[in-house]
């Protein structure tokens, strides 16, 4: 085997550089696709904590319409009670 010149040490030593700076840009083009999985994830966490909130926001809201509801058809007929009552305490002075 014939000694090795400069050139081909040089050549040798720009196809290790070649090879680290290929792995340096997988890994962090790795690292920003995990980064950005990440934040996928975060946000589809915080979209249904959200989505669950809005749930339980509209449900107590439409157990205290119902409720409301059916106490207006009690409160009603005791309205007029009470106005009736005092139409004849109103009478009587």
């Amino acid at each position: 085997m014939p000694p090795l010149s400069p050139l081909d040490i040089l050549y040798i030593v720009l196809a290790f550089c070649a090879l680290w700076v290929s792995a340096a840009m997988f890994w962090l083009i790795f690292q920003a696709a995990m980064l950005v999985k990440n934040f996928n994830d975060v946000l589809a966490e915080v979209q249904d904590k959200v989505d669950r909130i809005e749930y339980a926001i509209s449900t107590i809201r439409h157990r205290f319409e119902s409720a409301t509801g059916s106490m207006a058809s009690v409160l009603a007929p005791m309205e007029r009670l009470v106005d009736y009552v005092i139409e004849k305490r109103g009478k009587k002075h």
